[in-house]
C-alpha cells in the first residue's frame, strides 16, 4: 500500500500561538501590552494572539504529556478531540500521524477528515486520506478522495494514480482498486489518465486482450500521448512475446508489425525476423532484414542488423557469406566484441580453427576476463584439437569467475571426457544438465553414459530429449552416429 506514515515517535507541540479556535461563550480576542519603552517610538502593527479556551489547552498538554510517555492512543484521542475544537488544522494533521503511526485507521480515518474541512487543498492530507481508504478497502472514500485531487490539483491526479498502482501487493488489492477504476472511468469518460491505469492494472492481473483495450481508448482520447503510445508499444512487444513461447508464430508476428513507435519499431522489427528464422522462412527474414538495414540510420543499431544478417547466413550454413558480411564490418569496427566472436564461432563451424582461435584471442587481449571467450576457446581447443592442457588453462580460469555456469560447466565436463577421465566427465555434465537440459549438454551427458556402459540410460536420455525437439542436430547426431548402428544388434537379441 502508499507508505504514508508521517512521524516520528513523538513529535514536537504545536505552537500553541498558533492555534486559533473556533469562539466559544465569553471568549475575548486580546493583544499582548506594548512596553512603555517602546511608547516613543513609531507605532508598530501588531498581530492580535488569538486566546485559547482552557478546555482546548487541557487537551493539547494532556495530548503532549501523553506522547513523551508513549502512551499513544491517550494522545490520539486528545488531539483528535482538540481538532475539532479550533481552526488551525495542524492539530488535525498531528493527529493523523498519531493514528497512522499506531495504524488506528478508523482515527487515523476520522482525523484525516477534520483536517481536510478544515484545509481541502491539502495533498498530505489527501494521501493519507488514500491510505486509509485503500487499506480499508472503502471504494466510496477512495473515489470520494480521487475525485478531489481531479477537482483540486489535476497536476498530481496521474502521479497518485501510478503510485497507488505501484503500491498494490495483493491479487484481493488489485481488484479492489480495478473496481474503483471502473467507477472513475464511468464519471470521467474523457480522462485518458484513468484508462491508461486501468491498462497497467489489467497487466498486472495477467488480463492482456483488456490492457490492450484501454490503452486504445486512452489513445482515442489523446492520440499523441507519448507516454500511451509507448506503453501500447509495450504491450504489443509483449503480447507477441508471448504467442512466441507458445509456439503462436504467424500471431506472434502479427503482434510485431502492430508496434508503430520510433522507440521500439527496431525492437518489433528484429523480434519478428526471429520469429520467421525459428520458422525456417529465411527468404521472408532476409526480406525483413534488407528493409531494415536500407533505412536504418543509427550505427549501433545497424552493427546489430549486419551481426543478425551473418546469423542468418550461418543458420543456412551459408558460411562464407557469414564471414564476409563480419569481415566487412569489421573493417569499420576492428576492435569489436560481438563481430569478433560471432565471426570467430562461424570459422569453428567451418573448421577454421586457427581463425576463430585469433578472433577469440584478440577479445581476450582487450578482456582477459571475458568468460564467454575463454569457454568458447577452450571448449573449441577440446573438442576440436588435442591441445587439452591449454584448454583446461582457459575453462579452469573461467569456471573461476563463474563457477555456476551451466555451459562452463559443461565445456569443462566435457574436457574431461575427451581426456578419458569419465568419472569427473560425468560429475560435471550431470551438474551442467540439472542446471541446464540444453540439446548440446544431454548430447555430452549422454555420450559419457554410452562410454561408461550406461547405454540404457543414455539412449532414454537422448529419445526423452528428442520427443520435446525432434529436429536438433546435436540429438540427431548422436542418434545416427551412436543408436541406430545398435538397432539391428537389437533385433537380433
Amino acid at each position: 500500500m502508499l507508505d504514508l506514515k508521517l512521524i516520528t515517535a513523538a513529535t514536537a507541540l504545536v505552537l500553541l500561538s498558533a492555534c486559533q479556535n473556533m469562539p466559544d461563550k465569553g471568549e475575548t480576542v486580546t493583544s499582548t501590552p506594548v512596553a512603555a519603552s517602546v511608547e516613543k517610538e513609531a507605532p508598530v502593527k501588531k498581530e492580535p494572539v488569538t486566546a485559547i479556551g482552557s478546555d482546548v489547552l487541557y487537551l493539547l498538554l494532556t495530548g503532549e504529556t501523553a506522547l513523551q510517555r508513549r502512551k499513544y492512543d491517550v494522545a490520539l484521542e486528545a488531539y483528535l478531540e482538540a481538532a475539532k475544537r479550533v481552526k488551525d488544522p495542524r492539530i488535525a494533521e498531528k493527529a493523523a500521524q498519531i493514528g497512522r503511526y499506531i495504524d488506528n485507521l478508523p482515527k487515523t480515518e476520522k482525523a484525516v477528515s477534520v483536517w481536510l474541512e478544515k484545509d481541502e487543498k491539502n495533498m498530505t492530507a489527501r494521501q493519507m486520506a488514500l491510505a486509509t481508504a485503500l487499506n480499508r478497502k472503502n471504494q466510496a472514500s477512495l473515489v470520494k478522495h480521487l475525485n478531489a485531487i481531479l477537482k483540486n490539483d489535476p497536476a498530481n491526479f496521474e502521479s497518485m494514480l501510478l503510485e497507488i498502482e505501484r503500491s498494490l501487493k495483493t491479487k484481493e488489492e488489485q481488484a479492489f482498486v480495478a473496481q474503483t477504476l471502473e467507477v472513475l472511468a464511468k464519471q470521467h469518460p474523457k480522462q485518458a489518465m484513468i484508462f491508461l491505469t486501468q491498462s497497467l492494472m489489467a497487466v498486472r492481473q495477467n488480463n492482456m486482450e483488456l490492457a490492450r483495450q484501454k490503452i486504445r481508448q486512452t489513445l482515442v482520447l489523446q492520440p499523441q500521448w507519448e507516454k500511451a503510445q509507448n506503453f501500447e508499444a509495450e504491450l504489443l512487444l509483449y503480447s507477441g512475446k508471448l504467442a512466441f513461447k507458445k509456439k503462436q508464430f504467424a500471431e506472434a508476428v502479427a503482434w510485431f508489425d502492430k508496434v508503430r513507435t520510433q522507440e521500439y519499431a527496431f525492437e518489433a522489427g528484429t523480434a519478428a525476423i526471429s520469429v520467421l528464422i525459428e520458422q525456417k522462412k529465411f527468404a521472408d527474414a532476409t526480406a525483413r532484414l534488407d528493409r531494415l538495414l536500407a533505412k536504418e540510420q543509427d550505427s549501433k543499431q545497424k552493427l546489430e542488423l549486419l551481426i543478425m544478417q551473418a546469423e542468418l547466413y550461418s543458420i543456412q550454413k551459408k558460411y562464407p557469406q557469414a564471414i564476409d558480411v563480419l569481415t566487412r564490418t569489421l573493417q569499420d569496427n576492428p576492435d569489436n566484441r560481438e563481430l569478433l566472436y560471432a565471426r570467430s564461432l562461424t570459422a569453428e563451424k567451418m573448421g577454421n580453427i586457427a581463425a576463430m582461435e585469433a578472433d577469440l584471442q584478440k577479445i581476450l587481449a582487450q578482456d582477459p576476463n571475458d568468460v564467454t571467450a575463454l569457454n568458447a576457446l577452450g571448449y573449441s581447443l577440446a573438442d576440436h584439437t588435442t591441445r587439452y592442457e591449454e584448454a583446461e588453462k582457459y575453462l579452469q580460469k573461467a569456471l573461476k569467475l563463474k563457477p555456476d555456469d551451466a555451459m562452463i560447466v559443461d565445456s569443462y565436463g566435457w574436457l574431461q571426457f575427451k581426456k578419458g577421465n569419465l568419472a569427473d566427465a560425468l560429475k560435471y555434465l550431470q551438474t551442467a544438465h540439472k542446471k541446464m537440459p540444453e540439446n548440446e549438454i544431454t548430447a555430452h551427458l549422454a555420450e559419457t553414459l554410452w562410454a561408461l556402459g550406461k547405454k540404457q540410460e543414455a539412449k532414454l536420455l537422448i529419445m526423452e530429449a528428442l520427443k520435446k525437439t525432434p529436429t536438433d542436430e546435436f540429438l540427431l547426431e548422436f542418434q545416427q552416429r551412436v543408436l541406430k548402428p545398435q538397432q539391428p544388434e537389437e533385433q537380433s537379441q
